[in-house]
């Protein structure tokens, strides 16, 4: 075949329904020196291909290729951003890798289903419009050489000064100016591999733009091509990165040292001597040492004689929580805790002298001693850059750096600030084997290293939480102890203050019952004030009758004191004759008050003849006066049996359910009768003594009975 590379295979026979009629010719042949896999064919010409998404491949073995629709969207839609897999064919993707038929069809079922057409909707990418009439069309005629990720690179990274040209930016760049080292986001661009590494192929192609500072008369030499034609991105590598290129690496890391080594000095140096101080308050720490010594001989004392130990290492704190009480309430650090805190208060002091450990524990110090170093080293390069390296001789620089001047003023505050931080880093690692070896760990072990100070401060934390937890425990019994005692102390004084109402109340032991039997027989009830009013009229009427010496009438004749006998409020004798409740019998020592009041009265009205001083006129008003106490006393009697026997019927009859209440209602009523005999009559009686007047004695009787 003419054209035909000899040893290569003849191209591919067109796949059925490939060519229209009228189509254009089929692809190339591989090109020169592609052995093995060809390069995908040409996208084909319009009308080349009918009915078809996705162009026609080379029939080879190696790999099918993807391949692209023949379809594509009307606009640019967003990109999905993936990372493709090298092997597919080895991994589940493989049953996604059909034919090209296949894959023809599928697209065919997305385009009728509106899938296609949807996706193309929705993730259409919007059209930034730039200011100025024809930037498009200008951008569009810019050359781009350096990649696509380093020229977004550079866009994000000099956002900040897009309004400032090409010139403008180099200028700042080369003059070290403060806006561009005081920048941390363009630093650390100006910084990374890509641009102080520069691949072949850019070398090749950035050539002719580009001008080299290191020859004689580099002024007056003309570049072969304009940088003009490049981008703005290509143009801001072109003139810095590219024509610095043989001391840029130095250049940025010494301009960068510039505007970090203070604040790193400060940060690092700061790490250090924190550990030192908490390596130091470990090792000063006695309340410590004997508070693990405490947790020693109690271990030693729980455990078995083969499990005996002279020490135990940092890990073995965290299963002090481990241990549970009986009850599954406490645990051996609440124990441990209680002790220290009951019995050894002076060593609970331990845990504000290691509190640092708290901070200490987030401190890596193996990638503390990294940094440390590696911020030694940086100066120490630099130092060598500037003496004998590529920053040595001002003659290789761009006409209008300053790196030099910039680099050299903060040179030996740098070397005075890394000789120090050697020396602290030194010490550091010194106090911190020391103390690991003192505590019985393993300063080769890289685990104990990177862990000391996490396993104390693990310890540290237990302890405040068990403080905390056995304070109010703690609290909470002694609030419920006062309170006991508070209501033991209650109980105890009503018990006390029964024991001495006790002689002073009625035969009844009971205090309560007695109480109560007393508030209810004290209740005002409008029945008992009408009974009391009734029998005080009755008993007016029967003193009137004994003081006169009349006689007194029998039951039926006194319609009222019937009435009274069926209510209960004037009991009478079996004669029928009403009895008085507020007779009593006259004491021995009353005799004369009596005789004395009698005789008063009956001076008062005047005397009826009688000699006061008469022997046996007073003998027989005593006897007269026994005699009726005595009736009145066997009356009475009478009368509350009589009262006890219809009361209880009355209580039988309306109140079925409360027998026992209402008998216990009628023997208060009953024991409450006695005092009603001594009562003094009611000031209505006031007419008495004149009515007494008719008899002998009568004046006497009525003040014998008032005493």
């Amino acid at each position: 075949m003419p054209g035909q590379i000899p040893g290569a295979p003849p191209p591919p026979p067109p796949l059925p329904g490939m060519l229209a009629p009228g189509g254009g010719p089929p692809p190339p042949p591989p090109l020169p020196g592609a052995g093995g896999m060809p390069p995908p064919p040409p996208p084909p010409l319009p009308g080349a291909m009918s009915g078809h998404y996705l162009s026609r491949q080379p029939a080879f073995t190696a790999a099918p290729g993807i391949g692209l629709p023949v379809v594509r969207p009307k606009k640019k839609l967003k990109a999905l951003h993936w990372e493709k897999v090298d092997a597919p064919e080895t991994s589940h993707w493989a049953a996604h890798t059909p034919s090209a038929e296949a894959r023809e069809e599928k697209y065919q079922e997305l385009s009728k289903k509106g899938i296609l057409d949807e996706v193309e909707k929705l993730f259409m990418a919007k059209e930034i419009k730039k200011i100025g009439i024809g930037s498009s069309s200008k951008k569009d005629d810019k050359k781009q050489i350096i990649s696509s990720d380093l020229r977004k690179a550079y866009e994000i990274a000099f956002a900040k000064f897009s309004q400032y040209s090409v010139e403008k930016i180099v200028q700042m760049i080369i003059h070290c100016d403060p806006e561009i080292l005081d920048n941390t986001v363009v630093m650390d661009f100006l910084q990374k591999d890509d641009l102080c590494n520069i691949p072949d192929n850019t070398v090749k192609q950035m050539a002719p733009y580009s001008k080299d500072w290191t020859g004689p008369d580099a002024k007056s030499q003309d570049r072969e091509l304009d940088p003009s034609e490049l981008t703005r991105q290509d143009q801001l590598y072109l003139y810095t990165a590219f024509e610095l290129h043989h001391y840029w690496k130095s250049r940025m890391r010494a301009l960068a040292l510039t505007r970090s080594f203070e604040q790193e000095y400060e940060e690092i140096n700061e790490k250090i001597r924190q550990v030192v101080t908490v390596s130091e308050s470990l090792r000063d720490s006695v309340s410590l040492m004997n508070v693990l010594g405490l947790i020693l001989d109690i271990g030693n004392y729980m455990n078995d004689a083969n499990k005996q130990a002279r020490g135990f290492k940092l890990s073995s704190l965290a299963r002090l929580g481990m241990v549970k009480d009986d009850k599954n309430e406490s645990t051996l650090a609440d124990l441990v805790e209680r002790i220290v805190r009951n019995q050894y208060p002076e060593w609970e002091t331990f845990a504000d002298d290691i509190n640092g450990v708290m901070t200490a524990q987030k401190i890596n110090i193996e990638q503390l001693q990294a940094d440390a170093k590696k911020y030694i080293d940086n100066i120490r390069n630099i130092q060598m850059s500037l003496d004998s390296g590529n920053l040595s001789d001002p003659k290789q620089f761009h006409p209008q750096d300053r790196v030099s001047q910039v680099v050299q003023r903060i040179m030996k505050e740098a070397r005075r600030k890394s000789e120090q931080m050697e020396l602290y880093l030194e010490e550091m690692m010194k106090t911190y084997k020391d103390i690991m070896v003192f505590y019985g760990e393993d300063p080769a072990d890289d685990g104990a290293r990177r862990d000391f100070f996490a396993k104390l401060a693990l310890f540290v934390g237990e302890w405040k939480k068990s403080r905390e937890k056995n304070v109010q425990v703690e609290e909470t019994r002694k609030r419920n102890e006062a309170s006991m005692k508070r209501k033991h102390a209650a109980q105890l004084k009503l018990t006390n203050a029964n024991a001495e109402a006790g002689p002073t109340s009625p035969s009844n032991t009971g205090a309560m019952d007695s109480l109560l039997e007393k508030l209810r027989a004290a209740a005002p009830q409008a029945r008992d004030q009408r009974d009391r009013r009734r029998r005080a009229r009755l008993k007016d009427r029967h003193q009137v009758r004994v003081a006169s010496g009349q006689k007194i009438p029998d039951l039926d004749e006194i319609p009222e004191v019937e009435a009274g006998l069926k209510n209960k409020e004037a009991p009478t004798d079996d004669d029928g004759r009403v009895l008085s409740p507020g007779l009593s019998s006259p004491r021995e020592g009353e005799d004369d008050v009596a005789d004395r009041a009698a005789a008063l009265l009956q001076g008062m009205r005047g005397g009826d003849g009688v000699d006061d001083n008469d022997p046996e006129r007073r003998e027989t008003l005593r006897k007269a006066r026994r005699q009726t106490a005595e009736e009145e006393r066997r009356l009475r009697r009478r009368r509350r049996e009589r009262a006890t026997t219809n009361q209880s019927e009355e209580n039988l009859d309306e109140h079925k359910e409360e027998p026992k209440e209402e008998s216990k209602e009628g023997e208060g009523e009953t024991a409450k009768e006695p005092p009603r005999e001594e009562e003094p009559p009611i000031e209505d009686d006031a007419p008495t003594p004149r009515a007494a007047t008719t008899g002998d004695g009568a004046p006497e009787e009525e003040q014998g009975e008032k005493a």
